[in-house]
């Protein structure tokens, strides 16, 4: 219808800054995706867009819309009511179905009726434009929209977050490593766990104070953090335990990975007011294998690896023998 690598680690400000400040923090602009079977509203429309300084991905009608949101995760949809296929109503009730969290939906359409605006509200849209619109009135209805988003995944992020360390809480963690289980399993794909416990971390407390144990905690999860490749999964798994999943990555390149993680954690002590206080860890690494099931199995295998370490005499790296493990059932 018309209408007028792993030696490649990410870069980042510092923990605690959300996904809201995605464009400040990264120097990447929303993408909105419009759907609308006039080629002519779509690039007038995308056209508009652009110019305002956001990136625009389009689409012709609802399937194409639906494929192109599950693929590219716009931040925003502009959706016209009538497409052929999916109509917009189909497309607005799929996206708020397949996401905790979806991208605010925006209608365009040409129906002035209250009941088509009201329908529109309750499959999931915040917001519907009558068409003809003016490009000032679209822009800002869509600004509108990404402020409110913002918010919302600010709160989100937070409710993610360990309120000490920034990095992902348990729940969190946990959530994300199913995600990335599946995933792996899948396309058949490589994928290993370490587990890290800060070696010693007790007596950091009952020598220095909890406020000095805590530095130390932060200090830890921004080292770990800043020796991640964008792609691995970060946590804090409890109390001076934290957890790093890598995707496309061996058990063999895991070992790796776990040993410079251990190098950076080590290379200067952490200052605590006037206390210097040197940091160790012993890491268990494993990999993911046809004998597990679920990502509380990677834990699992994990955490056997990691009680080797410091039964070892801590302070290094141990990797999970699968085979060494069934000759002790």
């Amino acid at each position: 219808m018309s209408a007028t690598s792993r030696d490649n680690p990410r870069s980042r400000v510092r923990l605690g800054v959300s996904i809201a400040t995605r464009m400040i923090a990264y120097d990447k602009p929303y993408l909105v995706l419009v759907a609308d079977d006039d080629g002519v509203t779509r690039a007038i429309v995308s056209s508009w867009l652009k110019g305002a300084g956001y990136a625009v991905i389009a689409a012709a009608d609802g399937d194409e819309a639906l494929k192109l949101a599950r693929e590219q995760h716009p931040d925003l949809l502009l959706v016209d009511v009538t497409m052929p296929g999916r109509d917009g109503y189909e497309v607005c009730r799929a996206i708020q179905a397949g996401s905790a969290t979806p991208p605010p939906v925006i209608f365009l359409t040409a129906h002035t009726q209250t009941d088509a605006r009201v329908a529109g509200l309750d499959a999931g849209a915040v917001d519907y434009i009558v068409k003809p619109f003016a490009n000032e009135e679209l822009v800002a209805r869509v600004r509108a929209a990404l402020r409110t988003k913002a918010v919302h995944d600010g709160l989100a992020d937070r409710a993610a977050r360990d309120g000490l360390t920034g990095l992902f809480n348990r729940r969190e963690l946990d959530t994300r490593a199913g995600q990335a289980v599946a995933l792996a399993e899948r396309h058949e794909r490589p994928f290993s766990c370490l587990l890290l416990d800060i070696d010693h971390f007790k007596q950091v407390n009952d020598t220095h104070g909890h406020a000095a144990g805590d530095a130390v905690l932060r200090e830890a999860a921004q080292r770990i953090l800043d020796s991640s490749r964008i792609s691995d999964i970060v946590g804090r798994y409890g109390g001076e335990e934290f957890v790093v999943l890598l995707p496309e990555t061996s058990g063999e390149d895991a070992v790796l990975a776990a040993n410079k993680l251990r190098g950076t954690l080590s290379a200067t002590p952490v200052t605590a007011g006037a206390i210097s206080i040197p940091i160790r860890a012993s890491i268990g690494v494993a990999a993911w294998s046809d004998a597990m099931r679920t990502a509380a199995d990677l834990y699992a295998a994990a955490d056997e690896a990691l009680y080797r370490a410091k039964e070892l005499g801590r302070d290094r790296t141990e990797l999970h023998d699968p085979l060494a493990a069934r000759s002790q059932l």
